[in-house]
């Protein structure tokens, strides 16, 4: 089971990963996640499922992904109302929802949406229950973590200057916190100068989550 917190520091901070012993039964030792996922589990960061599983391949949603960032980056604060019309006090996330407004991490959905009534305070919806898709995970991700500035160049042939993920994106691969596919596959042919593919628009597995979180957050986790 994951083990108890030693500590929370934040973006880019060395530090010893505690030792504990993670017991998922889907996770096995030297497995792609496992350092990861290892580095999240220890720190409290993620937990798994009453049967015992973690389900790395399983794709994560965006309440799931606001838990996992909240407490990444140590937020604590207390909620004082409610943000989002379908994210309600008492829900399983909306401690870590709210923080991750508090802190100017994510936004949501205009109301007025089929299926998206508008309440009597006209509030916008988060969708927790939505798979979030790559570029989304990209951007809350910096955002919770403070990062900002103008990348110096385009990292990935699908995410060209003026995309709405380029600066996010081209942030978090400056750091070494993600990468992406090489060119040349289906789909994705190769430019005039080879950048990889990200694929902004693909869902991310709770695996691939933990591998940008605990890079952005533990770097001295990476294997």
């Amino acid at each position: 089971m994951p083990g108890t917190a030693t500590d929370t520091p934040g973006p880019g901070t060395p530090t010893t990963t505690p030792t504990c012993n993670i017991s998922f039964v889907d996770v096995e030792q030297g497995s792609t996640f496992y350092p990861y996922i290892e580095c999240l589990a220890c720190r409290a960061v993620i937990a798994g499922y009453s049967d015992g599983t973690f389900r790395p391949g399983d794709s994560v949603t965006r309440g799931q992904l606001s838990k996992i960032v909240s407490n990444a980056a140590g937020f604590t604060d207390e909620p004082a109302g409610q943000t989002f019309q379908d994210v309600v006090p008492g829900s399983t996330f909306y401690l870590f929802v709210e923080r991750m407004a508090i802190h100017g991490a994510v936004s949501g959905y205009a109301c007025g949406c089929t299926g998206e009534p508008c309440g009597p305070n006209n509030l916008p919806y988060f969708r927790p229950q939505i798979a979030a898709i790559r570029g989304q995970i990209a951007k809350i991700v910096a955002l919770a973590a403070g990062l900002s500035g103008t990348p110096s160049e385009q990292i990935f042939e699908d995410v060209p200057p003026g995309h709405t993920y380029y600066q996010w994106l081209a942030l978090l691969a400056q750091q070494g916190a993600m990468s992406g596919y090489p060119c040349g596959g289906a789909g994705e042919p190769c430019g005039p100068n080879n950048l990889p593919y990200f694929r902004p628009q693909a869902l991310a597995s709770r695996g691939q989550v933990t591998k940008i979180v605990s890079n952005v957050y533990f770097p001295v986790c990476a294997p």
